[in-house]
């Protein structure tokens, strides 16, 4: 071993010496490690994963090489390895020495090298935890029961790997492997799991292995949640399916340690059994809920009616329903399994016992509870009278209020009322109800009246309709001319007498007398009502009439006066609707036909009207006065400059100005320096108050300071006719 040793430090020492002695400037060798540049020199270490393969290579980056094949060598000085290549690929650590060589005649062999001191990594353990991180040191570690564990590796690692038997059997991919049940049944014994990692380094290869096995040596059921009766004992335990070499423990979240617990109080109770051995436990934990015994209040001791019944009433008041009703004796009662059975005592003068038991859904009992029924002697009178009132006649389906009356009583009592049949009354049970009667004209009604010790008495009433009242008049919906006059006459019959008084609403459209009403036709429509009462006061349903009004339209003139202007007759045309109404002209105030036509031709001042009437001969009027003035008015006048920056606002557009001219026919038309139309307009109106303010009309372009010429023509209301040409400067 030493000479071993004597000999690799013999070569170390004559590769560096070779080097120096030997070495020229043209080698200058460069190492790379895995394509990477190493910095040259003994010491350089580099470290790699044990067993992971290496590139080596070398080469000559002097600027001036010299001539000649190189020649390359590397070798391992601390495991003797030799090779004669370049580039290499290994995985053994060590000093690794590369040497180039160049021959030559003129200089013989010319060599130099360098060296890559390579090392391995420091390997970084892995290991199996818990799930808090705590070191496992037992061989075999026990999953207890069905439930889940997890267990970790060293954290720090990358690209974990969870295996189960081989490593074909990836379970996780994580740090961590979560042990299901279904992962590791009982029935797979003692199992190897292990897990492999790459450490900081990069390195991959650390593992780590840990036995596991399904322990279900214990398993705990305490079964549902369980209800029982206030007070009753509740035992609990776990069926045993343990084998007895199992050694176990017992623990109550009460405290006590006993394979079984008794408890009269309601709550959650858990139980955890141990086995000692393996430390495996399971648990499980149950709710005791507790029923509260039945509370009951029943009817108070009572005195009766002898042959009268008295309902009792079992009113739970704790507990939980539905519940069962159990009476005693059931000879009197109507039923002995309901809360309010009906008890009638079969004799007078003795007190009858009646008690009732009560039992919830899970046989919690209350106490037995009992009331005392006293059946009254007979009394030589009766206890109280009763009246339900006379027979009566009420007014054609017109509600009437029933007011019997009770006389005579023996004792101060309170009393309950019963009346039947429910037909055409507002409340069977009310002492005053309300009847109105629309099934039949006639209606017979019985009352059972009911005091507090249940003595009864009964009565009956009979009532009848009235004859219905039916108004009706001489008028049916129409339509009527504007401002005639219509007469609504109102008859009626049946009732109680053919005495009858009239009401037409609203009163304000017109004028009532007795059975009339006249209506002055001055609104478009009218809806009277009409109410007929007979001598009883039983009113008849109300009667509506309709009426509408009609007049055509007439319109001869804007104003009240019309003034003509020259020689020529004013022509007046009216305006109606519908068109094939009439018209007829008059002077006022003589009231004279003067033509019949919808146009009149006027030569002098005067005040006329004019009478439409339509095809239903209604008619509506429309009057005027004339004024006549022979001066000339035929007036036009449009001005030479404007300027849409002019401060008056009525110089800043170009406008016609003009007196009696005609809209049907007028043309305006204005014209820039190359005879392109820039506006125009059909109507007098809009030429005379928006005229042209320069804008070139459809389009956003304004025109330039200059001469535009202009084109107008139209006629005066008279008939004359006009054209006209000229020119007119806009301004900026």
């Amino acid at each position: 071993m030493m000479i071993k040793n004597l000999v690799r430090i013999l070569v170390f020492l004559f590769i560096p010496l070779t080097n120096v002695l030997w070495a020229a400037p043209p080698i200058v060798v460069t190492i790379k490690m895995n394509g990477t540049v190493v910095v040259p020199g003994p010491s350089k270490s580099v470290q790699i994963c044990q067993g992971s393969v290496f590139n080596l290579e070398a080469s000559n980056t002097s600027p001036s090489k010299p001539s000649g094949t190189p020649v390359y060598k590397w070798q391992n000085i601390d495991s003797m390895i030799t090779i004669n290549s370049n580039p290499i690929n290994r995985s053994e650590a060590g000093r690794w020495v590369a040497t180039i060589s160049y021959f030559s005649s003129a200089t013989g062999w010319i060599m130099a090298s360098d060296t890559v001191f390579i090392s391995y990594f420091s390997p970084q353990p892995l290991k199996i935890t818990t799930s808090n991180g705590a070191p496992i040191t037992s061989a075999t570690i026990n999953v207890c029961g069905t439930r889940d564990s997890i267990f970790k590796a060293t954290p720090g690692f990358t690209n974990y790997n969870w295996y189960k038997d081989n490593y074909s059997n990836l379970v996780s991919t994580t740090s961590s492997v979560t042990i299901t049940n279904a992962m590791l049944p009982a029935s797979d014994g003692v199992v190897s799991f292990f897990v492999t990692a790459t450490d900081a380094n990069g390195c991959a290869g650390a593992n780590a292995q840990q036995n596991f096995r399904r322990d279900i040596s214990v398993n705990v059921d305490l079964g549902n949640d369980t209800t029982v009766c206030a007070g009753k004992p509740v035992i609990l335990s776990s069926p045993s399916s343990i084998p007895p070499s199992i050694i176990i423990s017992y623990k109550w979240s009460t405290g006590a340690t006993t394979a079984t617990y008794t408890t009269t109080l309601p709550g959650k109770y858990k139980l955890t059994i141990t086995n000692n051995g393996s430390k495996c436990f399971s648990y499980d934990s149950v709710n005791v809920f507790n029923n509260p015994i039945p509370l009951i209040s029943i009817t108070k001791d009572t005195s009766i009616c002898f042959q009268t019944s008295v309902q009792l009433n079992a009113t739970v008041t704790a507990g939980t329903g539905p519940f069962v009703y159990k009476w005693n004796p059931s000879s009197d009662l109507s039923s002995t399994s309901i809360s309010n059975p009906i008890a009638t005592p079969p004799a007078i003068s003795n007190t009858y016992t009646y008690s009732v038991q009560v039992t919830d859904p899970i046989g919690c009992t209350s106490n037995l509870t009992s009331t005392n029924i006293t059946v009254l002697p007979q009394y030589a009178q009766p206890y109280f009278n009763l009246d339900a009132g006379a027979d009566t006649l009420v007014c054609y389906q017109t509600a009437n209020q029933l007011t019997p009356v009770i006389s005579g009583a023996a004792y101060a009592s309170t009393y309950t009322w019963q009346w039947g049949p429910a037909v055409d009354i507002t409340n069977t049970t009310s002492q005053n109800p309300t009847v109105t009667l629309v099934s039949s004209n006639s209606q017979k009604y019985g009352i059972i009246v009911t005091d507090n010790r249940g003595c009864k008495k009964t009565d009956s009433i009979l009532v009848t309709n009235r004859g219905e009242v039916i108004a009706y008049t001489n008028f049916t919906d129409s339509t009527r001319c504007f401002q005639d006059s219509v007469t609504i006459v109102a008859d009626a019959y049946g009732g109680y007498s053919f005495a009858y008084t009239y009401n037409f609403s609203p009163a304000s459209a017109g004028t009532q007398n007795t059975n009339t009403f006249l209506v002055p036709l001055i609104n478009d429509s009218y809806t009277i009502n009409v109410t007929a009462t007979d001598s009883k006061g039983c009113t008849s349903k109300s009667v509506a009439v309709t009426l509408g009004t009609d007049k055509p339209s007439i319109k001869i003139a804007t104003g009240t006066d019309t003034v003509s202007f020259g020689s020529a007759p004013l022509l007046i045309i009216a305006d109606i609707s519908p068109v094939s109404s009439t018209v007829a002209w008059y002077d006022l105030p003589t009231n004279n036909l003067l033509t019949i036509g919808t146009s009149y031709s006027s030569t002098q001042d005067e005040s006329i009207y004019a009478v439409a009437t339509n095809t239903h001969g209604c008619k509506n009027s429309d009057s005027l006065n004339i004024t006549h003035i022979t001066a000339n008015m035929h007036i036009i006048y449009i001005p030479n400059v404007f300027s849409p920056q002019a401060s008056n606002t009525e110089n800043q557009k170009l406008k016609v100005y003009g007196t009696l001219i005609q809209e049907d026919g007028f043309k305006f038309r204005i014209y820039n320096q190359w005879g392109q139309l820039v506006y125009q307009t059909n109507s007098f109106i809009e030429a005379n108050t928006s005229g042209w303010t320069g804008d070139v009309k459809n389009n956003d372009g304004k025109q330039s300071t200059n001469v535009y010429t202009y084109t107008v023509e139209g006629k005066f209301y008279d008939g004359e006719t006009f054209s006209k040409a000229g020119t007119s400067t806009m301004l900026f």
